[in-house]
């Protein structure tokens, strides 16, 4: 029935069958049997063959301001599987709190400037949980914090996006350990951090665990700003990126501390299934503005390293 619909709404537009029959790249023969076909699908006469040209009746009217909509959904149906087409419907986009103060913004507008008929919506969650969403389809692309040099999920398609060397930090104005110090010192205390399942929470049990010490915990918390007010007030130590913490308001209430038996980098990957129809297109937007984000970060924070 697509092709009768096809046929009968370029002839009602072009007036004309043989400019229809044109249009469409078929004989004219095949323009009326496809109209004959309608019609008799819809149990009613489409065109008034007195008139020349063949003029619609009320009923071809009605049909036709049905049937334009329809094809037209049916076009942006199609164009869902092919890549070069215009994205359109729903941007489903995942990312770990941890950098959503660096990416968030500059996500969001530069895809609505760029598309603006394009939906975003937008979840924050862990990267295990993240991942499992992109794998069973419920988002369409997500960043996600993996070890420094791993290699994009299994069954995913993505890009490293940044690297950051994760540094731990502790008040400057009530420091609880030496500048330098290793991880046993550090066990005695309490830490700020993200709930459970966070990366760099992950990598600092790990590191306890392999010393015969556990995680103390004091507060967990998303939001890189509060943590870093909560570290600068003196309530625990953090961990933050280094590029993070140079363009932090909090700067100059925190302070570095080396830890000889541990050293955390992490990379940061936008992952998305192998093939994303016509999200293509969004999915790389997203990821340059993602790298512009994280590349005026460091320029930022360089910057202020270099005035203090």
């Amino acid at each position: 029935m697509i092709d009768e619909l096809k046929s009968f709404v370029t002839v009602v537009d072009a007036a004309s069958l043989t400019r229809a029959a044109d249009v469409l790249c078929v004989s004219q023969s095949t323009i009326s049997k496809r109209i004959q076909r309608l019609e008799e699908l819809m149990g009613g006469v489409l065109f008034d063959r007195n008139a020349k040209p063949p003029l619609p009746t009320a009923l071809a009217k009605r049909v036709y301001e049905q049937a334009v909509p329809v094809l037209r959904a049916l076009e942006q149906l199609q164009d869902i599987a092919h890549e070069d087409s215009p994205p359109s419907g729903t941007l489903r986009f995942g990312l770990p709190q941890a950098v959503t103060d660096i990416v968030l913004f500059d996500a969001v507008t530069g895809m609505k400037r760029r598309f603006p008929e394009l939906d975003v919506q937008l979840l924050t969650d862990s990267s295990p949980r993240l991942q499992e969403r992109v794998d069973d389809g419920s988002l369409d692309v997500a960043m996600l914090i993996l070890p420094s040099g791993a290699a994009s999920p299994a069954g995913l398609a993505g890009n490293r996006v940044a690297r950051f060397d994760v540094k731990v930090v502790q008040s400057a104005d009530q420091p609880r350990v030496a500048r330098r110090t290793d991880v046993r010192a550090l066990a005695v205390h309490g830490w700020i951090l993200n709930p459970d399942g966070c990366g760099y929470r992950a990598a600092l049990e790990r590191a306890m665990t392999d010393k015969g010490q556990a995680v103390r915990l004091s507060i967990d918390t998303y939001g890189t700003d509060m943590q870093l007010r909560l570290v600068a007030s003196g309530l625990g130590l953090g961990l933050v990126p280094i590029d993070v913490l140079r363009a932090s308001k909090w700067h100059r209430k925190l302070s570095v501390v080396e830890v000889s038996d541990f050293a955390l980098a992490i990379d940061l990957w936008l992952v998305h299934p192998r093939y994303l129809g016509n999200l293509r297109q969004a999915v790389e937007v997203l990821r340059e503005s993602i790298v512009a984000s994280f590349d005026g970060q460091s320029a930022r924070g360089a910057k202020g390293a270099a005035s203090r």
